[in-house]
């Protein structure tokens, strides 16, 4: 993944990946573009699955019973 696409939000990784995903449902999308959109697509899609993953490992529950901070 390029430096650029590395520092994307949640958002703006999202928005990228809605609209390879409308350029392939498009009729008028050739082969050779569809293969570049599905490819931009699935980078979109690793960033937004690694801040995802980012985000799940930094939940955190609190334990009222033990007073413990616990992994979600």
């Amino acid at each position: 993944m390029k430096q650029k696409e590395k520092e994307l939000s949640f958002e703006e990784a999202m928005k990228g990946l809605e609209n390879a995903v409308g350029a392939l449902s498009s009729e008028d999308t050739t082969l050779d573009e569809a293969i570049a959109r599905y490819e931009e697509g699935l980078q979109y899609y690793r960033r937004c699955s690694e801040i995802l993953k980012d985000a799940h490992q930094k939940i955190q529950q609190f334990d009222k019973e033990t007073g413990e901070i616990k992994e979600f």
